[in-house]
């Protein structure tokens, strides 16, 4: 089997013991070449290059209602030079279109665009850190730092207080840290890349130190409005400590009944209300204003990510926050 490769070296199975491996295989499995990624399994060792990396797991996404599902291309591993805990992220070709409005994107898995972003990022705080190499089959392993913590959504979901109360004690800070993210972005557009995969979940937050961190770079779209109109995703799960659909709001409000139309509905998820000053009348105006620029009924959009960083400055400024 191509790239398939049993060794039984001593520094191996030493490090396996070391690392409490058991049972210690006499023949340790060692990819070279990760084109078949599919085969490589828990306790396989992969080899960039001279470094050996052991597989703890395939990573997992649960999106769209499909919790748990794992990433065949994406691998836990370990260092075994280091004993750090690693992200091996695996050559693979896919693609597929999403909907914006009535504009359909093409989305493209890009090793090397990711790998530029990586060059590009480096030493930044506000960005997964890690570098780029071979295999022996030519195909680009980016080899990511592990981030220990959790992601946006799943941090904002765990703040067990009332939204009101929501918005004036932890809003203000979280919404600092999300503006600075969100301006770090333009170094990305400054240089004609795109971070392609704005999401809640792309957004860590990490246990040590509290810093917000985008990861995932490999998907790549032809224009970068992709990015700025998934910021709104963004702001409208912190603005709203979760998701509202419309069915949500009426249940919040019942009032409302009659008075949500499609210009309050996000562009991006029509079934979610980005207009939430209606359903959390004390929201600040100014950041419902810029909320809205996300909306059906925008007349005006975003032509640089920086301007929202900046426009929620001057929210910030506004609300006295």
């Amino acid at each position: 089997m191509s790239g398939f490769t049993p060794l039984t070296d001593e520094w191996i199975q030493e490090r396996l013991r070391h690392f409490g491996v058991q049972p210690v295989p006499k023949a340790p499995v060692v990819w070279n070449d990760t084109t078949h990624y599919m085969n490589i399994e828990r306790d396989h060792i992969v080899n960039l290059q001279g470094n050996l990396f052991l597989i703890r797991c395939n990573e997992r996404e649960g999106r769209f209602g499909l919790d748990d599902q794992p990433k065949f291309w994406v691998k836990r591993a370990l260092a075994l030079s280091t004993g750090e805990t690693h992200i091996l992220k695996l050559t693979i070709q896919e693609s597929f279109k999403v909907h914006v409005g009535a504009v359909e994107v093409l989305c493209v898995r890009n090793a090397e665009k990711e790998a530029k972003v990586l060059e590009l990022v480096r030493g930044d705080p506000r960005f997964m850190q890690g570098h780029s190499t071979y295999d022996s089959g030519g195909n680009l392993v980016r080899v990511i730092d592990f981030i220990f913590g959790t992601d946006l959504l799943t941090y904002v979901d765990s703040i067990r207080l009332r939204h009101e109360e929501y918005c004036r004690t932890m809003l203000p800070g979280i919404l600092a840290k999300v503006a600075d993210n969100i301006a770090a972005l333009q170094r990305l557009h400054d240089v004609g890349l795109c971070h392609g995969d704005i999401r809640n979940d792309h957004l860590l937050i990490e246990r040590a130190t509290g810093s917000y961190k985008w990861i995932d770079f490999d998907l790549d779209q032809p224009f970068v409005e992709f990015d700025i109109w998934s910021v709104g995703n963004i702001l409208h799960c912190v603005v709203a400590k979760g998701f509202v659909s419309f069915r949500d709001a009426l249940k919040i409000r019942p009032q409302l009944s009659g008075d949500l139309s499609r210009d309050d509905a996000s562009t991006f998820f029509p079934h979610r209300v980005m207009n939430l000053q209606k359903v959390y009348p004390y929201l600040p105006d100014k950041l419902n204003d810029l909320l809205l620029r996300f909306s059906f009924g925008a007349r005006v959009d975003y032509d640089r990510i920086s301007q929202i960083a900046d426009d929620l400055a001057e929210c910030a400024a506004a609300a006295g926050w």
